[in-house]
């Protein structure tokens, strides 16, 4: 079952991006649009993954973890609905969901 996810990249375009259950948010952004590079290959230490979800979809995705949680108050570009898109698992619950690629501060 593919994933469509609506983008609004760092350039300020939208685009709609399909994807497969499984793999992460950041390897599907990074591979199909641009401004996510994912420096750090996906282990929430670099920020250069940081999205904004849109709000109808920030409930279904759970709290971050920890890390990610240490990692996005770093960030001075954080408002509700930051995440890391290595942190988020490609799933058939996220097909649909509108989001926006920060970018990279580093």
């Amino acid at each position: 079952m593919s994933i469509e996810i609506h983008v609004t990249d760092d350039l300020g375009e939208t685009q709609t991006l399909t994807g497969e259950p499984g793999g992460t948010l950041m390897e599907l952004l990074r591979d199909e649009s641009s401004g996510v590079e994912g420096i750090c290959g996906g282990c929430a230490a670099c920020g250069t993954c940081h999205i904004v979800v849109d709000e109808p979809w920030q409930a279904g995705l759970g709290e971050p973890g920890m890390d990610e949680q240490i990692l996005l108050e770093a960030l001075n570009e954080r408002t509700t609905g930051s995440r890391l898109s290595c942190q988020l698992r490609l799933a058939p619950e996220m097909s649909g969901m509108s989001l926006t690629i920060v970018p990279a501060e580093c």
